[in-house]
């Protein structure tokens, strides 16, 4: 850190205070001590002032009133929270609202210093993108597409929680994009390499020897030492996928390397100390898990303190459009694939339900845009379970489009059921709400059906 800038240090301990100056002075940080929130407050019209470290409970201003002022006046700076053990769900309620980080009493030196080093890099970051925020949002969330509220709401959300030490959990249904999501904490928070392992598709004892590694003659078969996945991502992320599936024989020795940074290779004796940030991902009901005593509850807490949920996209369609653009646009131009879809066929796109989530959609819509032989991609080239599935909102959509009169959507539908239905007019006539001989009389008026009376 440059001599002319400085840590503010609140802490109304005198004995705290002067322990945490005098560890802060001796690794070349400039600080400045004071005994309560309130003085912090008053001193951040200081310009050189770049990291606040506070005490969450102090008489008069407390820790979040310190870092309300921060956020107010000088959103540049970054907050790292001191708490009692007893108060750790506070200390996580100020990161979602915007610390860096809270370090939990007693704390060694060198989590202090680690997360004092993270602090300012981040701002200086934060600080060197100032000039171009576009391209430094752009690079964070690359890969997540859509302006629906639920996605905005994400994206804020990835902003808030990426520059924070503490674990994320990442909740949602399959194929909605879970690791996306995680990519996009990982290339927000400015660490090393992430590296990723799914829980569910390695037997326990691979599994073991996979996240935290091996030493020599551990077992049958270990010739040599093995780096665990921990060890491989120290100083960045490791991404867990599917952790509702992690054995419980292992989900002790995750928990200690959360709460103490220790991981121990099968086999050893001793243990390594790491510095990953952990990101999960579970689609999973975490909550039922632990009640059924097939998740530890400890480890949901310590990994439930930032969650990020991704929304179903059944419950975001005004995404569709904007995932659809971004799927055409991952063909070259001169694969000779389909560039756009008509109208009608959007319409079906947007009201099918998507059971496979986004995942379903890009299969759907390569498919259709390399099968396709016209320019534009019509209604056809979509699988029938996404036709008749989503036939009754492609009928309004183009409707809408086309400025139809109610009684040619009336009539389209109605023919549309038939066709599904294979001319059987007793089902067709079942799914539209109608009695069979209202049914034909329709048809006869659309000129679609014989003078043949129908059965009694």
């Amino acid at each position: 850190m440059p001599s002319s800038d400085c840590i503010l240090l609140a802490e109304d301990d005198r004995d705290l205070r002067v322990l945490l100056q005098e560890v802060l002075d001796e690794s070349g940080y400039r600080v400045r001590a004071v005994p309560s929130g309130r003085d912090a407050i008053d001193d951040l019209e200081r310009p050189d002032v770049r990291l606040v470290i506070t005490d969450l409970r102090m008489p008069g201003a407390t820790g979040r009133d310190v870092l309300e002022a921060v956020r107010r006046q000088r959103p540049d700076v970054n907050v790292i929270v001191i708490t009692a053990f007893g108060s750790i769900d506070s200390a996580i309620e100020l990161v979602k609202q915007g610390a860096f980080d809270y370090l939990t009493k007693p704390f060694s030196n060198d989590e202090l210093l680690l997360s004092v080093q993270r602090a300012l890099e981040e701002s200086r970051l934060r600080r060197e993108t100032a000039a171009s925020p576009a391209r430094a949002r752009t690079r964070a969330i690359d890969g997540i597409v859509g302006s629906s509220g639920p996605t905005r709401a994400l994206l804020e959300m990835i902003g808030k929680v990426a520059r924070s030490p503490l674990p994320v959990l990442i909740t949602g249904e399959t194929g909605t994009g879970k690791e996306l999501v995680a990519r996009a904490v990982h290339a927000a928070s400015g660490r090393a390499a992430m590296v990723a392992v799914n829980c569910a598709t390695l037997p326990e004892n691979l599994l073991e020897s996979e996240l935290f590694g091996h030493e020599r003659g551990a077992f049958t078969g270990a010739d040599r030492a093995k780096t665990g996945l921990f060890e491989e991502a120290d100083g960045g992320t490791l991404y867990l996928d599917e952790i509702g599936e992690l054995p419980p024989a292992l989900q002790p020795k995750l928990l200690r390397a959360l709460e103490d940074g220790e991981i121990r290779r099968v086999g050893a004796t001793r243990s390594r100390h790491v510095d990953v940030r952990l990101v999960a991902a579970t689609n999973r009901d975490l909550d039922e898990e632990v009640s059924a005593g097939r998740f530890r509850e400890d480890l949901y807490w310590r990994l439930n303190g930032l969650t990020l949920h991704v929304v179903p996209l059944r419950e975001r369609p005004a995404d569709i459009t904007a995932l659809v653009e971004h799927f055409l646009a991952r063909f070259p131009a001169s694969s000779g694939a389909a560039r756009r879809f008509s109208i009608p066929a959007m319409g079906v796109l947007t009201g099918y339900a998507w059971p496979g989530n986004v995942r379903e959609l890009r299969s759907v819509v390569e498919r259709a845009a390399t099968l396709s032989e016209a320019d534009e991609i019509g209604p056809d080239a979509l699988p029938d379970r996404v036709r008749d599935g989503s036939l009754l909102r492609a009928t309004i959509y183009e409707a809408g489009a086309r400025h139809l009169p109610l009684a040619e959507v009336e009539r389209a539908y109605t023919l549309e059921i038939l066709r599904i239905t294979g001319g059987n007019k007793s089902r067709a006539a079942e799914i539209l709400g109608l009695d069979r001989k209202t049914l034909y009389r329709k048809l006869q008026e659309y000129g679609a059906e014989s003078n043949e009376p129908p059965a009694p």
